[in-house]
């Protein structure tokens, strides 16, 4: 081997350790939840910031499946997405979705997700980014709740303003 064989072979090594990295270092400190999950929904890779959304540490949840911490009522919708990608009949799919953490309590996400495949087509695994929604939803709840109390002030209005001028000597 001579010389710039060498120095070539070497700064490609150090071009795939940067590369490498570099994809570790967004992984890790992304700001959502990553993870790598085969096509049968088991873990392959997950990042820190997806264990705190679920409160399992890394070796728990890669013990799991997405479908063991997938909130019942939302499985069924998630696995017909999974079928669609797996039968490449959509690329990507995004839905708001529960998971139950590791506490029991309930958290909301939002979920997108796309498939990697082999060169020969087979799918390889899965990237799911997961963001933690509960305080969109929570807000949503307090907007629905004051909205509910605004209508029932309004709908019962009319008999407050009828009582207050019966009392006040003004009625007819």
């Amino acid at each position: 081997m001579s010389a710039d064989e060498i120095k070539s072979s070497e700064n490609g090594k150090e071009n795939t350790m940067e590369r490498e990295e570099l994809f570790s270092a967004t992984f890790e400190q992304a700001a959502v939840g990553i993870a790598h999950m085969a096509p049968d929904g088991q873990w392959l890779r997950v990042n820190r910031k997806l264990c705190d959304i679920v409160g399992y540490s890394r070796d728990e949840l890669i013990k799991l499946t997405f479908q063991d911490i997938t909130f019942p009522a939302d499985l069924e919708t998630d696995l017909e997405y999974v079928r669609q990608m797996l039968a490449d009949e959509i690329k990507t799919y995004s839905m708001e979705k529960r998971y139950i953490r590791k506490d029991k309590s309930i958290v909301w996400i939002n979920l997108t997700v796309s498939l990697v495949r082999k060169h020969s087509g087979e799918p390889e695994y899965f990237i799911s980014v997961v963001e933690d929604i509960m305080g969109h939803k929570q807000a949503e709840a307090a907007l629905r709740e004051t909205q509910r109390q605004l209508t029932l002030l309004i709908a019962n209005l009319p008999g407050v303003v009828y009582r207050c001028r019966w009392k006040l000597g003004t009625h007819p």
